[in-house]
């Protein structure tokens, strides 16, 4: 069961508090009613939330800034608990997510709809807590703002030399299954395509960028000597630019459903269980409504290791597909699966291409992509150019 708390400015109990052993005061002049820095993160606070466990006193919090790069977005914080009070089902950590402290950025990033989205993403997929989906303890959200503080369950963490999840074959088939699962339990659901929190097929085709800043990108590519260019990478690198268009039309009449939108690999994490790893996936901040394989390209194409790709690639979006019928999809068939996940390699390389340059002190573009992008120019190297040609309107 969820909890979500209303609570005005002066309801944290913020005259002052211990965290991380020490005493200190808010220094922020928030306008915000939740939580929006890491002093309102308080025992008195995070007691209220976790009532949804049941009644609990917290003593001590200690608190370890996991927030990142993307501060403007999302603060993050593992948070250790010391309870006078407790049962069974309270827990020893928690992780607190909260949007930006200051004022301007977060009503800036608030207006896209991604606090309200993960929270929305949350409440439906709450069948799949403690599985591929992080408990949700409970939410405090600024409907004035459109902001959300999240209290959600710790996955753990990688080791210290460990950057993304491990992806091995059957982690690979058990992401695609929940992927699958989800999918087909909002298959054309008309009514999440009317929810205000859900976006659109048109927004999640290159999520509203200019398509010709994609030719750009692609020019970059083509210009870095890093980057072999071969089979289909250089059919839908020449695609890239205005006939984007096209795509976007063809693709918008796939049938819709829930879709994670950002399904790369940083978003997956493993829970350890006793029939092995389980893919808890992380980051609902993008979900739409529209085509299925908008996620499923991203996941091939930047989370399954290249190696397993090149021989598994056919294998396992029959598999994905297999699973699809399996949750009650009817009137779609391999063949049309097959089809849209193509498609919907070529938009989802158009996506990183217009994120992979930057322009130089000297004027010129330079290529500043990262991980995800260099694994998605390399999976098209594998597409058979004919055949990829034949699906491209």
């Amino acid at each position: 069961m969820n909890v979500m708390v209303e609570i005005v400015t002066d309801g944290y109990g913020l005259n002052e508090l211990s965290v991380d052993g020490k005493d200190t005061k808010c220094k922020t002049s928030a306008m915000s009613t939740i939580p929006i820095c890491r002093e309102e993160i308080t025992p008195e606070w995070l007691s209220s939330v976790l009532s949804s466990a049941g009644d609990c006193q917290i003593i001590r919090l200690d608190l370890e800034d996991m927030s990142g790069y993307n501060l403007q977005l999302s603060q993050l914080f593992r948070v250790r608990i010391t309870y006078s009070v407790r049962n069974v089902d309270h827990p020893d950590v928690v992780i607190v997510k909260m949007p930006a402290v200051d004022d301007r950025i977060r009503i800036r990033e608030a207006a896209s709809g991604p606090y309200v989205g993960e929270l929305g993403s949350y409440r439906l997929l709450e069948p799949f807590y403690n599985g591929s989906i992080a408990r949700l303890y409970g939410a405090v959200e600024d409907h004035g703002e459109k902001t959300v503080c999240f209290v959600l369950e710790d996955i753990g963490e990688f080791t210290e030399d460990q950057k993304y999840a491990n992806i091995d074959l059957g982690v690979a088939r058990s992401t695609l299954g929940f992927m699958a699962t989800f999918h087909g339990r909002f298959w054309e659901d008309a009514n999440l395509g009317e929810s205000d929190w859900c976006r659109d097929a048109d927004w999640s085709f290159l999520f509203n960028q200019d398509p010709l800043d994609s030719a750009i990108g692609w020019q970059v590519i083509c210009d870095d000597d890093r980057f072999t260019k071969s089979g289909g990478l250089i059919v839908a690198g020449e695609y890239l630019g205005k006939r984007l268009n096209k795509l976007r039309d063809v693709m918008s009449r796939r049938p819709k459903t829930l879709t994670h939108n950002d399904f790369h690999q940083g978003n997956i994490m493993l829970r350890q269980t006793p029939a092995g790893l389980l893919p808890v996936i992380i980051d609902w901040q993008m979900p739409a409504f529209a085509g299925a394989t908008n996620d499923l390209a991203k996941f091939m194409m930047t989370a399954v290791p290249f190696s397993i790709l090149a021989e598994q690639e056919g294998s396992l979006v029959e598999y994905y597909y297999d699973n699809l019928k399996a949750n009650g999809v009817k009137n779609y068939s391999l063949d049309e699966c097959w089809r849209d996940y193509r498609r919907a390699q070529v938009a989802t390389f158009g996506n990183y291409s217009i994120n992979c340059f930057e322009t130089a002190p000297d004027g010129g573009l330079v290529e500043s992509s990262g991980d995800s992008t260099h694994a998605v120019i390399k999976a098209l190297t594998l597409v058979d150019p004919i055949e990829l040609n034949e699906y491209l309107p």
